[in-house]
């Protein structure tokens, strides 16, 4: 197991996903992982230390850091697939993140059980960008997954329902978009590595 690295997922699964889903998740037991933070805004632990060093890891290993993507609220960011890891962390999302969706708000039907993301590691330092305006994600619903711990400051702040979200190494925010407009606070000291997945419906638009 300690031979794996975050490309084997296709080689080895059961191994693969006990080195890096955490406990709880990995076995199913969502219902005793998941809290409420606030009105619709979810918080549970995804990924295990492993995981997060090793995506921060290649993120700057690679250095595709770019500001942009995103027309009007620029982020410091690289794709997953710039990384090499949008096949595995789609993978993630399937198994393990969807599913808390739709179970937590009832989501049926087909065009809900085929979802597609745009996942990408965003940046913030206290001698770069620092912070994000408020805005809406083009999206149904978002996860936002914190990778470290060693910084000062920051978190998602949802402006209407008065909640700081702040997650760090492997746990996930779950919330739905219309509803919940939100900033990133100011990180004042330190490096902060999330991971965010815009998730829409494939098929919103298709008749049948």
């Amino acid at each position: 197991m300690q031979d794996l690295s975050l490309l084997d997922w296709r080689d080895n699964k059961d191994a693969w996903t006990k080195k890096y889903i955490a406990p709880g998740i990995r076995t199913g037991d969502v219902d005793l992982m998941i809290d409420e933070l606030g009105p619709d805004i979810y918080c549970f632990p995804l990924f295990t230390d492993a995981f997060c060093y090793e995506v921060v890891e290649q993120a700057e290993r690679l250095g595709k850091w770019t500001t942009a993507r995103h027309e009007y609220y620029p982020t410091t960011d690289v794709l997953l697939q710039d990384l090499g890891l949008a096949d595995m962390y789609h993978q993630v999302m399937h198994t393990f993140c969807h599913p808390i969706a739709r179970k937590i708000w009832r989501l049926e039907g087909r065009h809900w059980e085929d979802m597609v993301e745009e996942s990408f590691m965003a940046r913030y330092r206290s001698n770069e960008q620092v912070l994000l305006s408020v805005h809406q994600d083009y999206a149904d619903y978002t996860f936002t997954v914190g990778l470290n711990s060693g910084f000062e400051g920051g978190g998602t702040w949802f402006v209407r329902q008065k909640i700081l979200g702040n997650p760090k190494s492997g746990y996930c925010t779950l919330f739905p978009c219309i509803t919940h407009p939100h900033g990133g606070r100011p990180t004042t000291k330190g490096t902060r590595y999330i991971v965010v997945s815009f998730c829409r419906r494939r098929h919103l638009y298709e008749h049948g």
